[in-house]
């Protein structure tokens, strides 16, 4: 079996690329700098490469928009072996998650005023012709006409996989599954269909030195067609994973979240916050910290 450094100087020689320094290493992939205003990423995992394909047709769509911020565009993509890559355009900043524990509680509290700016400029994407669902998950392909419809689809086909998994270690999953779907037939049946990240948190946006943003990126397959509020059960609730995020930048983030989207944004954004818990419950092997925080949550319903 080929070391990571092997599939490394594999693809470079594919791309007549002598070298390049490491810019940042994910759960799923590693990028590096190629020079000319380009990146890297190789992928830890093989990729389909429709995937790929629907990727860089939607880094594309992105560019049409106006946004006060950049977002990724894709060059290229392909395969050496059995190592699958693609080249994008480097983005401006550098990785928030980062350079948050290095920055004083004032810079702290601009950050996430920052991070909660760039959610309105994103959902100001309307996609009305598009079906409730996420456009870029062609391995699953699950959409539907209501919003609810598609939030209790995509759990059923989640469940498919984890459910057992959820019955050993959450023995009332039953009862907490029913709860959630009667709380589903509360949401608004066609809110705007709007484009939400689906995936939002410190580990997905890039920023200047003082923290504010300046890049969203790792559009993926938890994108979304449908409501908002999602990505902001994201921006707060997402944070809980990392160990420098303070008591006192909770609150700030919550009293922000209140300040702008009102007291009764509360109950859809914790209801998101379940549905991200069951969205994440088939990773106990490969991922047992995030399995681990989808639990706390539902043993607390």
């Amino acid at each position: 079996m080929m070391t990571d450094h092997e599939k490394l100087a594999r693809v470079f020689r594919h791309l007549k690329v002598e070298s390049a320094p490491l810019v940042g290493r994910g759960m799923t992939s590693s990028l590096y700098d190629i020079g000319d205003g380009r990146v890297l990423k190789i992928h830890n995992e093989q990729q389909d490469p429709g995937y790929l394909s629907l990727l860089q047709r939607f880094s594309e769509q992105l560019q049409r928009f106006s946004f006060p911020f950049a977002v990724p565009l894709i060059y290229e993509y392909g395969t050496v072996g059995e190592i699958h890559y693609h080249v994008e355009k480097r983005l401006p900043g550098q990785d928030f998650a980062e350079l948050l524990p290095r920055l004083t509680p004032g810079e702290r509290r601009s950050a996430f005023d920052s991070l909660l700016d760039g959610l309105p400029p994103l959902h100001a994407v309307h996609m009305p012709q598009l079906p409730f669902g996420e456009p870029l998950n062609p391995q699953e392909e699950i959409s539907a006409e209501t919003w609810s419809g598609f939030l209790q689809a995509r759990i059923e086909a989640t469940l498919a996989r984890s459910y057992a998994d959820l019955q050993e270690d959450l023995p009332d999953v039953d009862r907490i599954v029913d709860q959630f779907y009667r709380e589903l037939s509360g949401l608004p049946p066609r809110p705007q269909k709007c484009l939400v990240h689906g995936d939002y948190f410190p580990g997905n946006v890039l920023c200047d030195e003082r923290g504010i943003l300046t890049a969203i990126v790792d559009f993926s397959p938890l994108t979304l067609i449908g409501d908002p509020m999602m990505d902001l059960a994201g921006a707060y609730y997402f944070c809980r994973i990392f160990d420098f995020v303070t008591e006192a930048d909770y609150e700030f983030l919550h009293s922000q979240i209140t300040e702008r989207y009102g007291t009764h944004s509360w109950q859809r954004i914790d209801l998101y916050y379940t549905f991200y818990c069951f969205r994440f419950s088939d990773c106990k092997i490969p991922d047992n910290h995030t399995y681990r925080w989808s639990l706390n949550r539902l043993r607390t319903l």
